[in-house]
């Protein structure tokens, strides 16, 4: 038997263990490590027949729930529907632990985001409740409110800050306790207190024989409470996370506290074969892992001999040197081109920053990012959405929804009902919306590089001239806003579209988005830009130090999310100050790498 036969058997024997591994169980799963086939397998050995207990599988985004779906499905439908749920851990919590246990009145409703009830305002400025963030403390059960953004929302203001808070507070309770609104944080109060409770417990213990959760890392710590509470109470359960990939930090996801939880699980399995990256992936992404787990991960796909070295595209200049990459876009074509030359095609390429305004945008087309807002940019977006060949369903139908909730506002304005509760009042029904949206956003005028206070004087015009099904006259719409260091700005660059340019083709085309966003794909070649000298210094700084490493070190995290998306290329771009610590630190960590100041020669 050849080496990588040996390793892959491994591998293998690995994975055969989670799946038939009992509960209550902890599977720490590598990148590329074939967690979703182990968890697919799990749920495949489940008797065929009817059931009256089933499994739930939850994820943490509707993405992951789809494709557990979808494959469970593809090899038995039976394997998606009742008793079995496979969905996201908040419609989980919704429909089991808080729904069946509500007061019948008021009319309750499980919303994304405050954004999403127009009545959700705070004050006298009328400050978004989303602007507020709340804590929940599941020892005192004491909400906590705070606003990062008091500072800069409060000049010449009458009132203080800790008025607007408690202002917050009043009005989430109001909107919570008097008209049944709840995001996803008062679901999990609700769900916490709920599941405290024994015959909650039982009934649940009955409906499901094993409650899987995967990407366990993005667990808050009410999210650990209430799974913790369920252990105690005697539910199976299976959980899967790569603690290194934990980069939501400011959502009270901590390694530290999954690492707390998960000790209390019986049985512990790790998924270290990685079936994804090249070797130099696996060698650079544990060069950012602690000590105790610097041992790198085990390529054993396809591409587990590939010996590309880490690429280096510094741009700008130091002193009397010059790259020949005059900037990040230069940088960017010059990786389409190195990639190329490894028979990688662009659409195959992805580029990635910490910050969205970071993002090398060079030969590429904006990652869906989906506005959660109804101003100008936004429904800029929503136009080059609407009408995009490779637009996603979920794109499409946020495109509809933004439009949706514009028409609602310019026909409405005085309303304070969320979109479907004006629809039902006005006796509007779901299907002509989305055709009068539809129609909406085809009318609009090109998201191009007009000035944007001109697009959006052209889009009010067509705004205007959606008059409502009830054919009344409204009066002209003042929506649409936009700032004021905005209105010049040519609308496509707004919504992140790149600048013309001769060179290009509709062919060439490289995927881009923040890390954040990308969390949960791949690509063969990855891009990764670190924007500032200081970005650059601080990573160096963080990754130099043994006392810091993706355990302890967000921004470590962060990185080795970045870096661990891809298969078979990694490039750093990053000013060509900063160029010579690049290079002392890979050579620190005996990582090969190779620097390029040009482009490719055809």
């Amino acid at each position: 038997m050849h080496l990588i036969e040996a390793r892959r058997a491994q591998a293998e024997q690995r994975q055969h263990q989670a799946v038939h591994a009992p509960a209550p169980l902890f599977i720490r799963a590598c990148p590329g490590a074939g967690k979703t086939r182990v968890l697919v397998d799990r749920h495949c050995l489940t008797p065929p027949g009817p059931r009256r207990a089933g499994r739930a599988l939850l994820s943490f985004t509707n993405v992951a729930a789809d494709e557990l779906r979808d494959r469970c499905s593809g090899n038995r439908p039976d394997l998606s529907a009742f008793p079995h749920f496979i969905g996201t851990f908040d419609s989980f919590l919704w429909r089991y632990l808080v729904r069946p246990f509500l007061p019948a009145a008021p009319p309750w409703q499980h919303v994304l985001s405050w954004d999403q009830v127009p009545s959700a305002v705070v004050g006298p400025r009328k400050i978004p409740l989303s602007s507020f963030r709340f804590s929940y403390d599941p020892g005192t059960r004491h909400t906590r409110v705070q606003w990062p953004t008091a500072a800069r929302s409060l000049v010449n203001s009458q009132l203080s800050e800790t008025d607007y808070l408690r202002l917050a507070e009043r009005r989430r309770d109001d909107l919570w306790q008097s008209r049944g609104y709840m995001t996803g944080h008062e679901v999990r109060i609700a769900a916490l207190d709920h599941v405290r409770n024994p015959s909650v417990t039982r009934l649940l213990r009955h409906r499901f024989f094993e409650i899987v959760v995967d990407e366990a890392q993005d667990c808050s710590e009410l999210d650990l409470t209430i799974l913790e509470q369920l252990h105690q109470a005697g539910m199976p359960l299976v959980v899967v996370a790569d603690t290194d990939q934990g980069i939501y930090e400011w959502n009270d996801a901590r390694p530290q506290d999954l690492h707390t939880f998960t000790q209390q699980l019986t049985t512990h399995l790790e998924l270290n074969g990685n079936w994804r990256s090249s070797p130099l992936v696996c060698q650079l992404a544990a060069t950012l892992r602690p000590t105790d787990r610097s041992i790198p991960d085990d390529p054993v796909g396809d591409h587990h001999d590939l010996a590309t070295p880490l690429l280096l595209l510094p741009y700008g200049r130091h002193g009397r040197k010059n790259s020949g990459l005059l900037d990040v876009t230069a940088a960017a074509e010059a990786f389409v081109g190195y990639a190329a030359r490894e028979d990688i095609a662009a659409a195959d390429c992805l580029a990635m920053a910490y910050r969205n305004d970071a993002v090398p945008t060079a030969r590429s087309r904006p990652a869906p990012r989906l506005p959660q807002g109804t101003d100008a940019k936004a429904l800029a977006w929503a136009a080059v959405t609407f009408t995009a060949a490779e637009a996603s369903s979920t794109a499409r139908k946020h495109a509809l929804a933004i439009a949706s909730t514009l028409l609602d506002a310019y026909w409405h304005p005085d309303g304070e009902e969320t979109l479907a509760e004006s629809l039902a009042a006005h006796g509007i029904t779901p299907a002509v919306m989305r055709r009068r949206a539809a129609r909406f956003l085809t009318a609009l005028p090109p998201v191009d590089a007009t000035p944007a206070r001109d697009w959006r004087s052209t889009a009010r015009s067509v705004l205007k001239a959606q008059l409502p099904p009830s054919g009344n006259h409204v009066a002209a719409p003042r929506i649409l806003s936009l700032a004021g260091k905005e209105l010049d700005e040519p609308i496509g660059s707004l919504v992140g579209m790149p600048p013309g340019d001769s060179d290009s083709t509709p062919a060439a085309v490289m995927r881009s988005s923040t890390i954040h966003q990308a969390k949960g794909s791949e690509a063969d070649a990855v891009l990764v830009h670190l924007p500032k000298p200081h970005s650059v210094a601080e990573l160096l700084q963080a990754w130099a130090d043994p006392q810091s490493h993706t355990e302890n070190d967000e921004l470590l995290r962060t990185y080795y999310v970045a870096i661990t998306r891809a298969r078979r290329l990694v490039a750093l771009t990053y000013p060509y100050t900063k160029h010579d610590d690049v290079m002392t630190h890979l050579e620190t960590t005996k990582t090969d790498y190779r620097a390029a100041t040009a482009r490719p020669i055809a």
